[in-house]
């Protein structure tokens, strides 16, 4: 088969220079079209995104999973990696929404995807996870500071370190998703590759963000023995 045959002869070429030139073999039945599609236009076009996006991937999944990890500290009374894990998670959120609002080019229009909620889109779905992330992430972390440094007794105390507690507990749940609905966002495309493996996207984009999450408390200096 003269496929075969050309296979045969770009893995060689490919072992011997490290690169293969000419032309790769059409796959028949493949997922990806070779041809284009309606006058001449590619069936498939290129992903149109700027550098904050996948920079926004990375980010939003680190800072989403540090809030699991903040809750799994606290649980285990690990206080001083719950509180390094929400720092991660406040300024990762910080920065997640200024790189949405410099891929959106205007900041309003981060608001106006606020303005309707629409469980059937990803990206208003994301917006909506987003800040709500935040609004939890940050007053958490300064519920957590307050009771690391002792600012009340009393009544007062307890009920601050309950609200601390639900606080945390809300960002975890928001963190995940944070984390998770990227993958949903890019498996709801027309790319072959993402459109086939979209029930695992997420997945994979969760635990890469927790992956990240804990290399980076780890260079913080914060270590715990496994349980």
């Amino acid at each position: 088969m003269p496929d075969e045959s050309r296979l045969d002869e770009l893995r060689d070429q490919a072992w011997e220079k490290g690169a293969v030139g000419g032309r790769g073999v059409d796959v028949a039945d493949g997922p990806i079209p070779r041809r284009p599609g309606y006058y001449g236009e590619p069936v498939v076009r290129p992903p149109v995104w700027t550098w904050e996006i996948p920079i926004y991937f990375f980010v939003g999944g680190l800072g989403g999973m540090s809030a699991v990890i903040a809750l799994a500290a606290l649980l285990f009374h690990h206080f001083d990696v719950a509180r390094a894990a929400m720092w991660v998670a406040a300024v990762a959120v910080v920065l997640s929404s200024l790189l949405l609002i410099l891929d959106l080019g205007r900041p309003h229009l981060f608001v106006n995807m606020l303005r309707v909620f629409k469980p059937q889109s990803a990206m208003s779905m994301g917006a909506w996870i987003l800040t709500a992330f935040g609004g939890c992430v940050v007053p958490g972390l300064i519920g957590l500071e307050l009771t690391a440094a002792h600012a009340f007794s009393g009544a007062f105390n307890d009920v601050l370190h309950t609200a601390t507690g639900i606080l945390i507990f809300s960002s975890a749940i928001f963190g995940t998703l944070l984390a998770t609905y990227t993958g949903v966002l890019i498996g709801a495309t027309a790319i072959p590759a993402w459109f086939l493996h979209r029930v695992f996207l997420p997945i994979h984009f969760g635990t890469a963000g927790l992956g990240s999450a804990a290399g980076v408390l780890e260079l913080l200096g914060h270590r715990i023995a496994p349980l």
